[in-house]
């Protein structure tokens, strides 16, 4: 009897036990599947967005079903958007998928497969037709336009803005003011791209899941705010794996807690940076409130100091990539007003200083120029200029330093139009109606001798110093 039931228990302890092997592989089976669902998800990244600076946006909207990848697996980033497009990523990130089975609401929208979403935007006010009652699906759309149908749509409230003002002032001031995008690295008529696309639409879902929360305060800081300096000013930077050395200029007054403005001054091909620092003057005019920085070339101890090596692309100068990382390390290690980013340059390689701030527009707040040229046709952001040189100058002729201010007119949407800005030597004019963030002041001067009054009208105009200072905080 004994024997039997200990049959028995043994038995049904195996059934039990199989019971339990049961639910383990059956929870297991789902955790795999869950997890492969969830890795597959967040790993399935597009080709051409790994380490790009706004990976994690884009890849936000393809785990949320909001953007796809194109059948070769890529993103592109850097294509522009079109109005049905917008209209479709509007929508599923904020109502999907409830919408509405509409088509042929416009002549040129008929039943194509975003058809619903062109219709649905219609039948709530969120677009209109043209006066030829066409929709224009495949015409893209730019950066003011789509500011002002993102946030008409998720009704965010903006500032009145005066008559003078742009229509799309006050689209613009929200994104500034929220800390989206700067105003200061914008086109308002630019084609906005997908990775600005990308980069927008994931702060209004996060705002919208209460992650994060737009509080209308620009907040333009270096992530060292708060923070202390190092012990002793920073005066070199690697860049790839070369040591560039600068002279730094730091005031005892620095505040750890209170953002500065930073200066890049640079030199010619023939000057050292010291000898620039010596005559440029510009810390007498600071009243302690930057960072100054003069940059050496290559070589350092002999002319001709070069910013580029040969066969540099136009867009994309050696010394580029030293302006970057002097950039990064101070803002790692300083409280740095990332909206108070400025340039100033004479002489000799200007070329250089003038088509860096065109290729990082999105940083350079504005440059100060004493001789002119450029190799850059279009500027990655809107750059406040003021062009100096005197007419005489054979170091450059007038008829280029005309080209390329006629280029930053057009540039900043400015009308030929001018109103005085400072009187002689400068002998300053002011162009009228630019972008409101980005004005051009052209400067012919009259300052024609050097310091051992001969006669030299390639010199640092004598007021100059003071005048930049001046410039710079008057935007």
């Amino acid at each position: 009897m004994d024997k039997f039931i200990n049959i028995l228990c043994i038995y049904m302890f195996f059934e039990k036990m199989k019971k339990l092997y049961k639910f383990i592989a059956v929870v297991l089976l789902v955790n795999v599947l869950f997890f492969k669902t969830y890795t597959s998800t967040s790993a399935n990244s597009p080709k051409d967005i790994q380490n790009h600076k706004y990976m994690e946006s884009i890849q936000y909207l393809y785990d949320h079903w909001v953007v796809q990848w194109y059948p070769d697996g890529n993103f592109r980033p850097d294509r522009e958007i079109n109005r049905w497009e917008i209209m479709k990523i509007i929508l599923e990130s904020s109502i999907w998928p409830d919408l509405w089975e509409l088509n042929n609401c416009f002549e040129d929208v008929k039943d194509e497969r975003f058809a619903k979403y062109v219709c649905y935007a219609k039948s709530q006010n969120m677009v209109k037709w043209y006066d030829d009652w066409k929709f224009r699906p495949y015409q893209y759309v730019s950066f003011a336009e789509a500011l002002k149908m993102w946030i008409e749509w998720f009704s965010k409230k903006t500032e009145s803005v005066s008559n003078w003002e742009p229509w799309y002032q006050g689209y613009l001031n929200f994104v500034h003011n929220n800390n989206i995008f700067s105003k200061y690295e914008i086109f308002p008529y630019k084609n906005m791209t997908r990775w600005e696309m990308a980069y927008f639409i994931h702060q209004f879902m996060l705002e919208k899941e209460w992650k994060i929360s737009f509080g209308n305060q620009r907040k333009p800081w270096s992530s060292w705010c708060g923070k202390e300096p190092p012990a002793t000013p920073i005066k070199s930077s690697v860049v790839n794996w070369v040591v560039r050395n600068y002279i730094t200029v730091i005031w005892n007054r620095y505040d750890k807690n209170k953002p500065i403005k930073l200066i890049l001054a640079f030199h010619g091909r023939t000057n050292s940076n010291e000898m620039v620092r010596s005559y440029y003057w510009i810390e007498k005019a600071t009243n302690w409130n930057a960072i100054i920085i003069y940059p050496s070339g290559l070589p350092e101890n002999s002319s001709p100091r070069n910013r580029s090596n040969p066969g540099d692309k136009k867009s994309n100068l050696r010394d580029f990539a030293l302006f970057d990382q002097i950039l990064k390390d101070f803002e790692e290690n300083y409280c740095i007003d990332k909206d108070q980013i400025f340039v100033v340059w004479h002489s000799l390689w200007a070329w250089f200083t003038n088509s860096l701030s065109c290729a990082r527009g999105d940083k350079i707040r504005a440059i100060w120029s004493v001789w002119w040229w450029t190799t850059i046709n279009e500027c990655s952001g809107p750059v406040a200029w003021i062009i100096i040189q005197h007419p005489d100058d054979n170091l450059s002729p007038y008829r280029e330093w005309v080209v390329a201010r006629d280029q930053m007119l057009k540039q900043n949407f400015c009308w030929p139009e001018t109103v005085p800005f400072w009187p002689a030597p400068l002998n300053c004019v002011k162009y009228t109606n630019c972008l409101s963030d980005a004005p051009v002041v052209w400067c012919p001067h009259s300052d024609s001798t050097d310091n051992r009054w001969k006669y030299y009208p390639h010199t640092w105009p004598d007021n100059a110093w003071s005048e930049i200072i001046k410039f710079f905080e008057s935007l």
